[in-house]
């Protein structure tokens, strides 16, 4: 009995020893790789909070670092940050796209304009939905990768290449900074005519019967946005790089075929929780349920755009939470479902994301948001 005691504890020295040893060996290296990422999430936190500041107060931030590599003195990682933000913007007033909104309906108040009473309904609908984000907290989450030279162990953040990641590519970070206060005034006065002229030939469209009778579809019809965007926000998770099954709704068929083909299929999921109706041609698991149409001409956006006239296409300014994002150059669709006048956020199925916010990319995506002719929630 003795001699097992005496074995046991030297077994434990042993191994105590050992285990210290491993640490020792491994400290100088573990405490780099802290610092080092420390470093880049601070730079990307700092990044984030200066492209905001104009507009937006930082509640809380919680950053991760994944896919971290050192190799030859240079340093690659993926900053994943999730925030809360509220706009600073006490009313609704405040706000840049409003002030363009209603500079536009003054002038066109001043040149006694045929359209002032559309223009009226238009900016006093804007306006209530705007004013819903004031005050209010909203989530976010978004990808950040850096690349950084190491010298003397520490990181060289001056030259180091910062990427910000949109729906699917990296490109550079400046895009996650928003415009300027003019320019989003800009974008106001310009979706203000845009709404009174385009929108108003949809419910033209879209309520005139085959012997040229208008009818009042939003009696047959009602589209509720807010229900639509929760669900899209219930039914995903934030994987930037891939796709969450078990955080889809397991009512539906899940696409993950060709290593993730479920875009469409979400988001025509969205809109049927908003109250869109199915019927032979859209359902799930129809051609125009589950293809985006981009590469056919029976698809989502030919079904929900062409064919009905459910959608009709705005900007990226314009949609608004319930409206939807569609990809020109390739084939994707995302939900919207947020737009506060400053920052537009999607969230969409393979990859998987969640309340991510939407850069510019120019003319490469189309917007649509559900036409007026229709009751909206």
């Amino acid at each position: 009995m003795i001699m097992k005691k005496v074995l046991l504890t030297a077994l434990m020295l042993t191994t105590f020893t050992s285990a210290t040893a491993f640490a020792n060996s491994a400290g100088p290296s573990t405490t780099k790789d802290d610092a080092l990422q420390n470093a880049i999430k601070n730079d990307v936190e700092s990044f984030v909070k200066t492209a905001y500041v104009p507009y937006y107060t930082i509640n809380s931030t919680k950053l991760t670092v994944r896919n971290y590599t050192l190799q030859n003195n240079v340093l690659t990682a993926q900053v994943d940050i999730s925030l809360t933000k509220t706009l600073k913007a006490k009313t609704v007033d405040d706000v840049p796209y409003v002030k363009g909104l209603k500079k536009k309906l003054s002038d066109l108040k001043i040149a006694k304009a045929a359209n002032v009473t559309d223009a009226e309904q238009v900016v006093n609908d804007k306006s209530k939905e705007i004013g819903t984000y004031i005050g209010v907290a909203q989530e976010q989450n978004d990808s950040f990768r850096i690349t950084a030279n190491v010298v003397n162990d520490k990181l060289d953040l001056k030259n180091a290449k910062l990427e910000f990641l949109d729906f699917l590519d990296w490109v550079p970070a400046t895009a996650f900074i928003p415009a300027t206060d003019a320019t989003i005034s800009k974008h106001g006065e310009d979706d203000l005519t845009d709404a009174i002229t385009v929108n108003k030939k949809n419910v033209m469209k879209a309520n005139t019967n085959s012997a040229g009778v208008i009818t009042p579809q939003s009696i047959i019809i009602q589209y509720d946005r807010l229900a639509a965007r929760d669900y899209a926000n219930t039914w995903t998770s934030e994987v930037p790089n891939g796709f969450n099954e078990s955080k889809w709704n397991p009512g539906y068929a899940h696409h993950t075929e060709s290593g993730g083909v479920d875009c469409a299929n979400y988001v025509s999921q969205a809109i049927s929780a908003g109250g869109i109706p199915v019927d032979t041609t859209w359902k799930p698991e129809a051609i125009a349920w589950v293809n985006t149409g981009q590469s056919i001409s029976n698809g989502l956006k030919q079904y929900m755009v062409d064919t009905k006239g459910y959608f009709y296409q705005t900007t990226k300014s314009g949609v608004s939470a319930g409206g939807w994002i569609f990809e020109t150059n390739g084939s994707h669709v995302m939900f919207v479902v947020a737009n506060d006048g400053v920052t537009m956020l999607f969230s969409a199925h393979t990859n998987d994301r969640l309340k991510a916010s939407f850069a510019n990319f120019g003319s490469t995506f189309n917007y649509y948001y559900i036409s007026a002719s229709y009751a909206i929630n």
